[in-house]
This record gives structure tokens, sequence and C-alpha cells, in this order.
């Protein structure tokens, strides 16, 4: 806005102009100009009006806008209210020259709707022959009220090491960021959560647990979750246990002194793609914690073992009663040794929460090892939304204004392969177990056999969650063209998939998912 002293500077070269011209007494010119003197100068003033009320009358509009985005993020409840917050927005954005003045403001609240007006006046160049009224502006922010809970589920698996899961992790924070500032647009508490699903051939549901005060006869303890069963009783009832006998696997970890690193197995089915709250009445509903026994010893001829961590303490030539021994597990391993815990390195599952903050550390954590299980990862996202056990942090599927959505993204095919070498237990040991165990649904079968299969359950796993009216975002990383139609099929509309062949893509796709996320705007 042009200031007090830049129109009497405007003033002055227009009169000096007329003197000018009124001076030059060259016949014909002076007759001419005196013409023009009194045709000409009001028109100039008056565009000189024009334009100093249009640049005032801009920069008017934009103060309130300001002003009222401002007063639709507060969290005022009354047109009173807002009103206050408003006129003090709009005080403090529009700077008003000397002879310019703010002559009224008001700011309402009507449903979520906040509407904001402001007039102003200010005088003209040349009042007696143009003559303009007060210059007024209005504006509206729709105000957002929408709770967001969003599930960052993230393949953490080998194949993601090095610039691929570095990209991932700066896609993700930007993500987080948008949806951040995009949550200050809305007047409700906890706008937004979110959690953090990193996955490979399993998930760490927490943090590495001390089993020091573990207490082996009620099989319970200090941060032990009453949905976790160490005693693996589904696996005993049906006969595909790990060991000979029923096992607590705690206490087995406690006697080697190690604690708990916090993976945990996949459920038996139907409970593997099920939100159903765990229950120890229905001991298949609970959740095994991931255990990789000691294999048989490799120096006994047993080449190619995976994780021989313990002697076996027996001249059995029997590969499966060493790995079942018990007796063997009592002994102290070395800290450096992970003997059970074997791959259980992911970051910890951040549970659903408002402090952005940790979830944007856990990310900066993530490393990539193992296998790739999309169904699990998948799985614990849903968990982390889910009003049900096991976390029930999850907001009630009926509540108002709310919306669950989950972030998918991966790089590979799902995988449960034969290890070369040594192959008796026909996989590794992970989220699934071993592949004899049957929580794939198979006991066997190649390995094209058990990608079929893992992608079967994720299928029917995509069509519950959505089932729940959670709306799923995919994200493929350079993937097969199997799992590009898998995961475009699992997104709940064909422009919720992105197909990334650059991992250096990734924070384009991840902005444009928090884009179509974010929802304040101002619509007039």
């Amino acid at each position: 806005m042009k200031s007090d002293s830049s129109q009497r500077s405007l003033r002055k070269a227009v009169a000096a102009k007329l003197v000018a011209g009124a001076r030059d007494e060259r016949g014909v010119a002076a007759v001419f100009f005196a013409l023009a003197l009194v045709l000409l100068s009001p028109v100039v003033l008056g565009i000189a009006d024009l334009y100093l009320g249009s640049t005032q009358r801009t920069q008017l509009q934009d103060a309130l806008d300001a002003a009222t985005l401002f007063a639709a993020r507060s969290n005022a409840t009354t047109s009173t209210a807002v009103d206050a917050v408003g006129d003090k927005a709009l005080a403090a954005n529009l700077v008003l020259p000397a002879g310019v003045t703010l002559v009224a403001s008001t700011f309402t609240l009507s449903g979520d709707t906040v509407t904001g007006y402001a007039e102003i006046t200010a005088p003209a160049l040349a009042p007696s022959v143009w003559t303009h009224a007060n210059l007024k502006a209005s504006s509206t922010v729709v105000r957002g009220t929408e709770r967001l809970e969003v599930a960052l589920v993230l393949d953490n698996t080998g194949s993601m090491q090095g610039t691929k899961l570095d990209n991932t992790k700066a896609a993700a924070k930007s993500l987080i960021d948008t949806l951040v500032a995009a949550s200050a647009n809305v007047a409700v508490t906890d706008p937004l959560k979110v959690s953090l699903v990193p996955f490979a051939a399993t998930v760490r549901v927490q943090g590495a647990t001390s089993l020091n005060s573990y207490n082996t006869t009620t099989h319970s303890g200090p941060s032990i979750p009453s949905w976790i069963d160490p005693q693996a009783q589904a696996h005993v009832t049906d006969g595909t246990d790990i060991f000979a006998s029923q096992q607590d696997r705690f206490g087995l970890m406690k006697q080697m002194g190690k604690s708990w690193a916090g993976c945990v197995e996949s459920r038996k089915q139907p409970y593997d793609i099920q939100e159903t709250a765990p229950t120890s009445g229905t001991p298949a509903t609970m959740f095994v914690p991931y255990f990789w026994p000691d294999e048989a010893d490799y120096n006994d001829g047993f080449y190619g073992t995976v994780n021989d961590y313990l002697d076996d303490g027996s001249n059995s030539s029997s590969w499966s009663t060493r790995q079942k021994r018990v007796a063997k597990y009592n002994t102290t391993l070395s800290g450096s040794v992970d003997g059970p815990n074997a791959w259980c390195d992911l970051q910890p599952v951040i549970r659903l929460t408002a402090t952005t903050s940790t979830v944007k550390t856990a990310i900066d954590g993530m490393v990539a090892s193992g296998e790739t299980n999309v169904p699990m990862g998948l799985m614990w996202g849903w968990h982390t939304l889910s009003p049900n056990a096991p976390f029930g942090d999850g907001a009630a599927y009926s509540t108002a204004n709310l919306r669950k959505i989950i972030v998918l993204m991966t790089d590979g095919d799902n995988t449960m392969v034969t290890p070369s070498g040594w192959s008796n237990n026909g996989s590794y040991y992970g989220g699934l177990g071993y592949i004899w165990q049957g929580l794939l649904g198979i006991t066997s079968g190649s390995d094209a056999t058990r990608n079929s299969k893992m992608n079967d359950r994720f299928t029917a796993l995509c069509a519950a969650v959505k089932a729940r009216n959670i709306t799923i975002y995919t994200v493929g990383v350079g993937v097969s063209a199997n799992s590009k139609t898998l995961l475009q099929g699992c997104a709940s509309s064909t422009d919720k998939y992105y197909d990334v062949t650059q991992a250096s893509d990734l924070t384009a796709a991840f902005n444009s998912i928090a884009g179509s996320i974010a929802s304040l705007r101002i619509s007039q």
C-alpha cells in the first residue's frame, strides 16, 4: 500500500506539470494545453486513485484471509470468541497508512464455517471529482473437524538396504510434516494420531523387555502384555510346537540370561487376518512370542544350520530330537549372541500417538533385515488403528468426523523361502514360524506355492480392512508385475496406488498421499 507521503508526492508531480503547462505561452500550444488541463487532469487523478484503491483492496483481502484462517484454527467455539480472535489477528496483519481507517471488522462462526468481513475508508486524490465507496473484503474458511488416525506400514526387509530405505525415511517424515501442518487448521483435540509399523518376516510389537522378574509359575511379568501366550498353547494343542512338550518361551529366555526382543509370530488362521481381540479362553487368538530355537549342531555334521547357538548335548543323529531338546537351554548366552531373538532387530512398532516427533524419531531408527511378510505388516497396521485389543488405541469405528488410514509401502514379493544347504525345517524361522508348523495353511510346498498362499492371505486381509471403512493407500517400489496387481487391488481405489519405479520418487508419492488426506482449505 502506498504511504501518505507517496500520495502527496504524486499530487505535487501532477500540480507541477499543470503549472508548467499553464506558463507555456506559445500560441496554439497554450490553447491546447489549457483544454488538456481541463479535460485530462481529473482523468489522471482518477487513474491514480483507482490504482491506490486496488492496491489497498488487495492488501486488505490478504490480511483478512490470514485473520479468518487464524480464527478458524483457534479453539473458539462461539461467534463472540471467534470475533475476538479474528479482530486481534487482523490488527496484527493489516498495516494502515495515515488517512486510512478500519471502520468495521467482524468474524462469525456458523457450524463449521468461519466468515470474516472487513471495511476500510481512504481519502481520494481528487475527492471533489472522483468519489468512491469504502473498500470491503470478505473471507470464508471451512473449519476442519475431521480427525485422522494414520498407520504407516513400511517395508524394512533386506532388499530395502541403502538408498531405498533412506528415501523411505525422508518420504515418511515429509508426509507426517504435511499432515501436522494441515492438522493445525482443525479445531478439535488431537486431530492427528499416527502409528508406525516397520515389518519384515515378523513385526516387533515392543522394544527389548527384561525377563529378570518374570514369574515362570504364573507366566507373567513386568511389561509382558496380557495378550501374549508364552507357552504357545495353540501350537501345543495341535502338535505343531517347536518343542516336544509345552514350554514357557520366556522362562527359557530367562534361563539363558536373555531379554525378549519384542517380536511375535502371526496368529493361527483365521485370526491371522482378523482384528478379533485376544482372549486366553481361545488360545489361537493369543500372540506367541518369537522364539527361534537352537538348531542342530553344525559341528556334528548338520552343515547349513542357520541358527546354532547352543550345544545340543546329545549324540542323537536326529536333527528334530536335537532341535527340540529343552535341557540345553539351561545355559547362559553371551550378550552378543541373539539366540532366540535372531533377526528380530527391527525398529519396534510405535502405537497410535499424537506425538508425531516420536514417530519421526523411530523412522530414523529403521533398519533393513530379513524376508518379506506383507500380510503381517498390514495386519499390525490394522491392530494399531483398531479399537480392539491387543492395543485398543483406535477410536470406535462409529466416531463422527473420523477417518482411519493405512499407508502401506513395500518393494518386493511375499517370501518364505527354503534355505540353501541344511533345510530340514523347510524354511527359515520367522513370523510364520517354520513352514511345517502350518501357520501359512500349508506344511510344505515350493517357494512359489508359499508366495501364492501369502498373496491369498494378503488379498483377503485387504478386503477385511476396507470393510471397516479404513482407507488404504499402497506404494510399490520397483515391484514385480504380480505384486503391482496385488497392491493395486488392495488400495481403496485406483488413484490410491502409487507405482514408484525409482526410490528417489518416494517423497513425491508420499507428498501426494499427504495432499489428498489434508482437508482444511480457504473456500472463497
